[in-house]
C-alpha cells in the first residue's frame, strides 16, 4: 500500500463534503463533522427499522445483506437525500429523521442520483433483469418527496441504468446503461427526458458506471468483465475518443472537480480481471493518470461479502487532498482514507 501523507478514519464512510462539512454513514445513521473528522455529531437516523437493526449492530451481516447507506445528496435548499437498501430517504433541513419517500421494488438500489440546475432529482433503475424487461428513469420535482417515471427504456433495449448525471458545462442530463455490447449506451437529454440523444453505444468501451464532466471533454473508466478495462476521454466538440490508461479491474466509482479526477478499480474476479487489489488512479488534467493508492481484497467471499473497492464521497477531490472509503479491503473495511498531495 502507498501510505505517505495518508490519514485513516475508522468506522465512518464519508458520503459527502458540502461547504467544508463532512457527512458520513455509520450503520443506518448519518453523522456530520465540521473539523475534518476530529469530532462528529448526529445528523439523522435513517427511518427503516429492519435494515437499521442489522446495519447498526453487525458489519459482517451488513456486508452480507447489503444494508448500507451508499449515497447522500445535499440539495440546494438544504434537504438531505440518502440511498439505502430498497429505499430513498429524505430529511428536510434541520430535521433529524430521514423518512422513506420511495420504496424500491425492483433491484436493491440505484447506483447514483443527481440534482439538475432546476433542483429536480433523477435516478435510474438498477436490477438484475435477466429477461430484459423495460427499465425506468425516475424524477422528483419536490426535493425527493414524490417520484414519477420520466423515461422508460423498452423491453430488450438494456439490462439496467448505471447512472444519471448532471453536466453543468452544457446544462445537460447524461445517462449510461449496460451490460452486453448493444446495451451499453452513453446518452443525454436537454429537456428532462422528453427526448434523448445517443452519444456512444454498442461496445464494452462505452460501458460506464460514472461519467466525469470537464469543459472540453468527458472522462470515464470502463466497467467490464469481458475485456481489458481502460480510462477513456471523449472530446465534446467532435466525439473523438482517447484511450488513456489500461487499468487493473472494472470501475464502479469515480469523482471529479475542475481539472482533477480520480477513479478506483474493483476486485471483481473474471476471465480478464485477475488482480486482487483495488487501486485509486488520479489525474490533474484528465489526460495523464497515476496510481496513488491500493489495498488488497480481504479474505471474505466477494460473491457474498462484496467486491473489494474504494468509493468516493461527493466533493471528495481538491488540489490539496482526496478522500475515499474502503469496502471489503484488508485492514481498511468500513474506513475513510484522506490522502494529501
Amino acid at each position: 500500500m502507498i501510505s505517505t501523507n495518508v490519514k485513516t478514519l475508522k468506522g465512518y464512510c464519508v458520503l459527502n463534503i458540502d461547504n467544508h462539512i463532512m457527512y458520513a454513514a455509520k450503520g443506518y445513521k448519518i453523522f456530520k463533522s465540521m473539523d475534518n473528522g476530529m469530532s462528529w455529531q448526529l445528523d439523522g437516523d435513517i427511518g427503516d427499522f429492519k435494515y437499521a437493526l442489522v446495519a447498526n449492530t453487525s458489519r459482517l451481516l451488513t456486508r452480507l445483506l447489503r444494508t448500507e447507506i451508499t449515497s447522500l445528496l445535499i440539495l440546494k435548499n438544504g434537504t438531505r437525500v440518502a440511498i439505502g437498501k430498497k429505499g430513498i430517504f429524505v430529511a428536510p433541513q434541520n430535521e433529524k429523521r430521514y423518512k422513506k419517500t420511495f420504496n424500491i421494488l425492483r433491484g436493491t438500489r440505484p447506483l447514483n442520483m443527481c440534482e439538475d440546475a432546476n433542483g429536480f432529482l433523477y435516478f435510474g433503475e438498477y436490477l438484475k433483469n435477466k429477461v430484459r424487461d423495460e427499465v425506468h428513469i425516475y424524477v422528483s420535482k419536490d426535493f425527493g418527496i414524490t417520484w414519477d417515471v420520466c423515461y422508460t427504456f423498452p423491453k430488450h433495449k438494456i439490462r439496467h441504468v448505471h447512472g444519471v448525471f448532471y453536466d453543468k458545462y452544457e446544462d445537460l442530463l447524461w445517462f449510461s446503461t449496460g451490460d452486453l455490447d448493444d446495451e451499453c449506451i452513453i446518452g443525454n437529454t436537454k429537456d428532462g427526458f422528453k427526448t434523448v440523444s445517443i452519444f456512444k453505444e454498442g461496445l464494452q468501451k462505452y460501458r460506464a458506471v460514472q461519467l466525469l464532466f470537464f469543459k472540453d471533454y468527458i472522462v470515464y473508466g470502463t466497467d467490464t468483465e469481458y475485456e481489458q478495462n481502460y480510462i477513456y476521454r471523449i472530446d465534446r466538440k467532435d466525439g473523438q475518443e482517447h484511450c488513456l490508461q489500461a487499468i487493473q479491474g472494472s470501475v464502479l466509482a469515480s469523482v471529479g472537480s475542475d481539472d482533477y479526477a480520480a477513479i478506483s478499480t474493483a476486485v471483481e474476479p473474471s476471465k480478464v480481471n485477475h488482480d486482487l487489489f483495488s487501486y485509486v488512479w488520479f489525474s490533474r488534467d484528465g489526460y495523464q493518470w497515476e496510481e496513488i493508492f491500493k489495498a488488497k481484497k480481504d479474505f471474505l467471499s466477494p460473491k457474498y461479502f462484496q467486491y473489494g473497492r474504494f468509493k468516493f464521497p461527493i466533493g471528495a477531490i481538491s488540489n490539496e487532498k482526496i478522500l475515499f472509503s474502503a469496502h471489503a479491503l484488508e485492514g481498511l473495511d468500513n474506513s475513510t482514507i484522506t490522502k494529501t498531495f
